[in-house]
């Protein structure tokens, strides 16, 4: 018995809801898989360039190979390869967990001292599943389309509810999956939810004709000999793709310095993002026919969303200063959760990044108005310009997160975007058809290469600063700024919060003096961030340490230091920074601990805040172990105590743990922790002049040892967690979620 024929009236919508759970399984896995990847290249951002680039890279050839094959196909053949595509991603995807952390992590992990190899590693992990998600559009797009008329709103539509599940898919994996369920339950769901679209696109296909409209070899055929329609399309769509995901970096640092480089705030600006693509795409399919000229539309499209971006920013900088958006997001959790917070969040994106991610949606379906002219030609079509649009997104990271962020910051990245928005507004008055609306864009963009205002002034409005001093340092790593409160005195903020003071707390000197002043010989000491040195200067008090190593992932800090020292400044850093005794080094912590053949007697982690981004990766319960491993016989190792959570995933890995509070001490061995002996220490002549030579308040600091709890918490055995943070599940850093 077979079932009657399905009509494309009742079958289009079910195929566009599958291709929601589609980008939505996709957006998922993005979010899930660069953590995963991120342990073995690294979390500093050049790291996260490469792998989204190897990502993006794997898509588009997918959509290549998918764009020339599917013109060989039947509507319902199309539909097949579709749903065997997500067979594929599923299958993957159950066994990327395994594949990404104990193979590539745990056994190639010595091969990641170069970042070409970085990338071909990551770039051929990814090449499965990217290559098949990049193949569904090509395919899905052959199976809706029956005919030319009407292709483009079609497809237009098709693509927009697939934008559309991935700005879902990225809001609610990392807002709600990733952080209740950790990386590897929240790739599963990805998996469940590719299954249930295969499945649906499998039962669509019964009935579905089984007519190829033309043999595959004509469209290659056709490109080949010159479509010019096509490259001159693919050319501009390279371009726009370019643009707007080079907006893209510069919105996540523009709104992660607001936002304290929190947990969320990635995929927060990414949903965001995503979500006004797709209204864009959404609009633009259904507005489509009205659109009498395909190609100076898109130049005004172009011009308008780069004006928009341009204006979002410029908002944030005149509304801070003129008081309408508060002056203190670096001295303030915005994301609490607090509704109120959550409005003024929901209203700074709403602003900076919806308006141009909404425009630049429309570009897609004029795109397929203009090259879609032959149904035998479709799905190369729609492949090689989607190809072109994801190289272009491709170039766009690399090109900004890594060369113009470098190079010329974040305000003059935006500058350069803004010059080549200005270029295609300029592209459309040309010409005997121009319309008056090109002129605002063209105007507005001409003032923000002339008025914007460069990097120095625009980090000083966005961390409330007037008239006072500051030393400010931004590159690809990330931005710094130590807000001068005097000659010597100031406050540093790395990334959008506050991290350390000078002169030194005592807080950071505590941390930094206890592993030194508690092991009786420890002559080799490793400190995993810097802030402005309070820490590792303090790491380097006892006579008997002959070398302190400094890893801060964020090279301006140290550039800020540096400036700090030339314009006069002292408090110890003009020794942390000259002194043959400390070794600072630009480096993912954890990275170069792995690549790092000594080992030490000491090991110390700078104080850092549990609710910042990638802050798991230094309290997880494989970290812990990763530091054991470095320690020499009798070493310890040293945190602050930010949470009971981060106590228990301690307590589970090291055998012996004493609680100075606030400071854990971690070892194999008996901890000698006794206080009289610190004490005696601390009035050493050597010691005391030290911690002058850097402000740092002995008689403070002593009364720190004096006063402080002093808590044993294990004797000679591991005490097993409940919820421990894990690589997999960093519960900490996803606070929101718990509850």
């Amino acid at each position: 018995m077979t079932s009657e024929p399905q009509s494309d009236a009742l079958r289009r919508p079910a195929l566009f809801v599958l291709f929601f759970l589609s980008g939505a399984a996709a957006l998922i896995y993005q979010t899930a898989w660069h953590r995963l990847l991120g342990l073995f290249a690294g979390a500093d951002t050049i790291a996260a360039a490469l792998i989204v680039g190897a990502f993006l890279l794997g898509l588009g050839i997918g959509s290549l190979v998918a764009g020339f094959y599917a013109d060989r196909l039947s509507r319902r053949a199309s539909l097949v390869a579709f749903a065997i595509c997500e067979v594929g991603i599923a299958a993957f995807a159950l066994i990327s967990p395994w594949l990404y952390y104990d193979v590539i992590y745990r056994e190639l992990l010595p091969l990641s001292s170069s970042r070409a190899v970085i990338f071909a590693i990551v770039f051929a992990s990814l090449l499965w599943p990217t290559f098949l998600m990049g193949c569904s559009l090509p395919f899905l797009s052959k199976a809706v389309v029956s005919q030319i008329s009407g292709s483009a709103k079609l497809i237009g539509w098709l693509y927009g509810l697939n934008t559309l599940g991935a700005g879902v898919g990225a809001f609610v994996g990392g807002w709600f999956l990733i952080g209740t369920f950790g990386f590897d339950k929240a790739v599963y769901v990805g998996a469940a939810l590719n299954l249930v679209v295969a499945a649906g696109g499998l039962l669509l296909a019964r009935g579905l004709d089984l007519t190829v409209a033309s043999p595959g070899p004509r469209a290659a055929i056709a490109v080949a000999a010159g479509d010019d329609v096509v490259w001159r399309w693919s050319l501009l769509v390279f371009i726009s793709g370019f643009l707007i995901v080079a907006l893209q970096i510069v919105w996540y640092r523009l709104v992660g310095v607001l936002l304290q480089s929190n947990g969320y705030s990635f995929s927060l600006v990414l949903a965001v993002f995503l979500l006004g693509d797709a209204a864009g795409l959404l609009v633009g399919a259904r507005v489509i026919d009205r659109i009498a000229d395909p190609r100076r539309f898109f130049f005004l499209m172009q011009g308008v969303a780069t004006m928009l971006a341009l204006c979002g920013a410029w908002y944030v900088y005149f509304a801070i200063g003129a008081g309408l958006l508060p002056s203190s997001f670096v001295d303030r959790d915005l994301m609490s959760g607090k509704p109120a917070d959550m409005a003024v969040i929901v209203f700074l994106l709403l602003i900076v990044v919806l308006p141009a991610s909404f425009i630049m949606g429309f570009s897609f379906p004029v795109v397929q108005k203009a090259v879609q002219r032959d149904l035998d030609l479709l799905g190369s079509r729609v492949g090689l310009v989607q190809l072109a649009n994801i190289v272009g997104n491709s170039m766009g990271s690399l090109v900004a997160g890594l060369l113009l962020l470098d190079m010329v910051g974040t305000a003059g990245t935006l500058k350069l975007l803004v010059a080549i928005g200005l270029a295609f507004a300029l592209l459309q008055l040309a010409g005997p058809r121009a319309t008056r609306w090109a002129y605002l864009p063209a105007a507005v963009l001409v003032a923000g290469l002339l008025f914007f205002p460069g990097g120095d002034a625009f980090w000083r409005r966005l961390h409330g600063l007037k008239e006072e001093k500051a030393i400010i340092a931004e590159d690809k790593t990330g931005l710094s700024l130590l807000k001068m409160s005097g000659a010597d005195n100031g406050r540093l903020y790395i990334q959008g919060h506050s991290q350390s003071q000078l002169p030194f707390t005592t807080v950071h000197a505590f941390l930094g003096a206890i592993g030194p002043l508690t092991h009786d010989e420890p002559k080799r000491v490793l400190v995993i961030g810097s802030g402005t040195g309070g820490t590792p200067y303090a790491a380097g008090l006892n006579p008997a340490t002959e070398k302190v190593r400094v890893i801060e992932i964020v090279a301006p800090v140290i550039e800020t230091l540096h400036d700090y020292v030339n314009e006069g400044g002292r408090s110890g850093i003009d020794q942390l920074l000259a002194n043959a005794k400390f070794e600072v080094v630009v480096a993912d912590g954890r990275h170069a601990l792995a690549h790092d053949a000594a080992r030490y007697d000491v090991i110390e982690a700078d104080a850092i805040l549990p609710k910042t981004a990638l802050s798991g990766l230094l309290n997880s319960q494989e970290f812990f172990r990763q530091v054991r491993a470095k320690l020499a016989p009798g070493g310890i190792y040293v945190q602050w105590a930010p949470t009971e959570r981060s106590i228990e995933t301690f307590r589970s890995v090291f055998p012996y743990v004493t609680m100075v509070h606030p400071a854990l001490i971690g070892s194999d061995r008996p901890i000698p922790y006794a206080r009289e002996k610190v004490l005696t220490l601390l009035t050493r002549p050597e010691i005391v002049a030290h911690l002058k030579a850097a402000r740092i308040n002995r008689d403070e600091l002593q009364k720190w040892f004096e006063d402080k709890k002093v808590e044993p918490l294990n004797n000679g055995q591991v005490v097993a967690a409940a919820s421990p943070n894990t690589d997999f599940f960093p519960r900490d850093e996803y606070y929101l979620n718990r509850p």
